[in-house]
Formats: structure tokens, C-alpha cells, sequence
């Protein structure tokens, strides 16, 4: 940064949903511009779409270790495996991928949808209206995780604190992060050791199968479970697509009419949606021009991936929530390399708690006015915190 150069502020705030206006107005004109991240470190702020996609792809732009910078410290992302890159990187794809195919996924539909049945049991049972928050959307993806991992479902609660944890400290190298990320490494290295003796149909005895081929350790698969878990934990995309729902009627109505359209429903929930304000940072390892700019060796990029999602250059009328929409290479989960592995199950498990909601409950409406459900902020999200429903 130059002397006396005046920046912005980066918005760190959570979006509750909504993209602010100023940052709509910079992906039309400023795709790529010079900003000030809490704590007075400067950084580029990438919008534009082709411009995220360089960025999140290009191998000169690398992870940084802090998943939330705030300018302070030298800490780092507590989850060392969401910041990898390189041959290890490349390494534990390769060995996740082989969990995450088509078919596999799609194996794990009646199970998912049992989970959601069961879960709206206990529900319904408490009564209308209910917190679908808690009844539905937070514990659905840990009990999920935990059938694919292949642990104990008693041991569910302990994984959603610790990742509960994790997720929802917004610094670096928090206390309680790196307490939880340590308990929760010590837990996996003993399901793991578990899965040698007595394998089952489960990714530890997957990956174990393949540990020889792809010569990783013990603590690289761990770290990859460990990853895997934190990665399926998200449970913003559901709530923040019920809320889009409700705010467009007319594609709650269509929706109805036509289950056959959640598929591409689920899509446009997470291109409309904003659940995070940021991506991951990048740091430039030489230099590189992007849309007219200089950005040196060792320069900070934000590239935010859910400000591009509304360029009108990609995504004609990029305002208008559509679940029809035809054409919708949003980048929700990511572009390139760091392309959410788990993007599939996360895609499976939205597009069951809606359609189930939908169908069980024809009646399912807002108990507060949308204006009124309260908000959280996690490391690097921000989602509804209670969504009180009625039917």
C-alpha cells in the first residue's frame, strides 16, 4: 500500500443473505479493487466472475493458513487441511474423491431421507410451531456425516460440539478451536485404528484400502476425516433457501406444483444465497495481472465467490430468485482445485430437507416475520440462528 492510499473497509459483516448493494454495484464495474481488512492489512477484493474463477484456479495464487483475517498475529486456520495445496493437496483429493463419486452419493439418498424422516418425527411430536433449526437443519448433516464416516451415531453430540467449536470462533488460532480440532483429531485416530481391525462399509475403510496406493499416513487420513466433517457440517444453504422461498412465494408455489424442479431449486438456493462474506484468502506467489491491476508477489486476494454468482454477464437478471434457472454455474462450492469434494452429499441433503418439508408439512410457513429470525456468525459464515416454523 502505497502512502496516504485511502481504502475501503471490507465488509466482514454478516450478509444476512443479501449481498450489500455496494459490493452488486463493484462486481458491474469494479471487479477487482484495493480494500482494508480489520486490523489495517491491505488486500485485493476480487468480485468479478471470471476474475474469482482465476483466482480459486491459478496456481499462483496459493491458501493462506487464516480462514478469518483479521490482521493480527501470525495464527493460522486451526484445520490445517483446509488451506493445503500442492502434492498433499493433491493427494488427499485424489483419495477423497473415490468417497464422493456420483453413485455413491446417490447410495447414501434412502439413508439421508430416513434421518429427515426421523428427525421431523421428534419434531412434530414437540408440536407447531418449532425451531426447524434445531429440530432439523443442525442436526441432520452430523448425523449424516457420522453414517459416512462410520462412527458411533451415540457419539454424534460430541462431534456437533467440536465442530460447533471450530466454526464458531471468529479469530485466529482461537483456544477453543485448537482444544476442539485436538479432541476431535484423537477421536478419529482411534475410529481409525478401530476400522483396521474390524473394516466396514464406511470412508475409513475405504481410505484404508487405499492408504498403500496413494502413501499417505495415518494422521494425513485423519486430517482428511477431519476436514470431511468440518466441510459436512455446513447447515446455512438449507435455512437461508427456506427463508428465499418464503420471500418469493410465487417459487414456493411452483415449487410445490412441481417437485421435479428441487434439483435445480437447490442450485439457485446456492447462487442467490450469500451464507458466507468471504472466501478463503489467497496469497499471490508472483505477480499477476488481473483485470487491469498489479497484484505483487505476496499480496492478499479475497476472492468472494458469492458476489460473483450475481454477475449479469453470467447470470442474466442475477437479482431474481429463479429455481428454474436453466443456466447456473454459480460457484457456491468453490472453482478449481479447492472445488467442495463433498459437494454432491451437501447438494443431496438440501434437496431432501426441502423436498420432505414441502411434501409433510403443505402448510409450512414462518412463525415470525423473516425480518425478525436472529443471525449468527461462525469463522466464515454467518446463518440463522432460530427459524420458528408453523404448519
Amino acid at each position: 500500500m502505497t502512502t496516504g492510499e485511502q481504502l475501503r473497509s471490507y465488509p466482514f459483516e454478516p450478509f444476512h443473505g443479501d449481498l450489500p448493494d455496494e459490493l452488486l454495484k463493484m462486481v458491474r464495474t469494479e471487479p477487482v479493487s484495493r480494500v482494508e481488512l480489520p486490523g489495517g492489512r491491505p488486500a485485493w477484493l476480487v468480485v468479478g466472475y471470471d476474475e474469482v474463477c482465476t483466482v480459486l484456479a491459478d496456481p499462483r495464487f496459493t491458501r493462506h493458513g487464516d480462514p478469518y483475517p483479521t490482521g493480527g498475529g501470525d495464527g493460522g486456520c486451526p484445520v490445517r487441511e483446509l488451506s493445503m495445496n500442492g502434492p498433499a493437496h493433491t493427494s488427499l483429493r485424489r483419495l477423497a474423491a473415490r468417497a464422493f463419486t456420483a453413485r455413491r452419493v446417490e447410495a447414501y439418498r434412502p439413508r439421508v431421507q430416513q434421518i429427515t424422516d426421523d428427525l421431523l418425527d421428534e419434531m412434530v411430536a414437540g408440536g407447531s410451531p418449532a425451531d426447524l433449526i434445531a429440530g432439523l437443519v443442525a442436526p441432520l448433516p452430523v448425523r449424516v456425516i457420522c453414517e459416512v464416516l462410520g462412527v458411533p451415531l451415540a457419539d454424534r453430540d460430541r462431534f456437533a460440539e467440536w465442530t460447533a467449536a471450530i466454526l464458531a470462533i471468529a479469530g485466529q488460532d482461537s483456544p477453543e478451536a485448537v482444544r476442539a480440532v485436538a479432541e476431535l483429531r484423537a477421536y478419529l485416530a482411534g475410529r481409525l485404528a478401530a476400522k483396521r481391525e474390524r473394516p466396514g462399509d464406511d470412508l475409513f475403510s475405504a481410505w484404508l484400502a487405499a492408504q498403500a496406493d496413494d502413501e499417505l499416513s495415518d494422521e494425513e487420513i485423519v486430517g482428511l476425516a477431519v476436514g470431511v466433517l468440518i466441510g459436512g457440517r455446513e447447515i446455512n444453504s438449507t435455512s437461508a433457501g427456506l427463508r428465499a422461498l418464503f420471500l418469493h412465494p410465487d417459487q414456493l408455489d411452483r415449487l410445490r406444483a412441481d417437485p421435479g424442479l428441487l434439483p435445480s431449486a437447490v442450485d439457485e438456493i446456492l447462487r442467490w444465497t450469500s451464507v458466507s462474506p468471504m472466501f478463503l484468502p489467497q496469497t499471490a506467489v508472483g505477480d499477476v495481472e488481473l483485470a487491469g491491476h498489479l497484484i505483487r508477489a505476496g499480496d492478499t486476494v479475497m476472492a468472494v465467490p458469492w458476489a460473483a454468482n450475481r454477475h449479469p454477464d453470467v447470470f442474466p437478471d442475477p437479482g431474481a430468485f429463479d429455481i428454474g434457472r436453466a443456466q447456473n454455474p454459480h460457484l457456491a462450492f468453490g472453482h478449481g482445485p479447492h472445488f467442495c469434494l463433498g459437494a454432491a452429499l451437501g447438494r443431496l441433503q438440501i434437496e431432501v430437507a426441502i423436498g420432505t418439508l414441502l411434501r409433510r408439512f403443505p402448510g409450512l410457513r414462518p412463525a415470525v416475520p423473516l425480518e425478525e429470525l436472529p443471525w449468527r456468525q461462525e469463522r466464515v459464515n454467518c446463518g440463522i440462528a432460530e427459524f420458528p416454523v408453523a404448519w
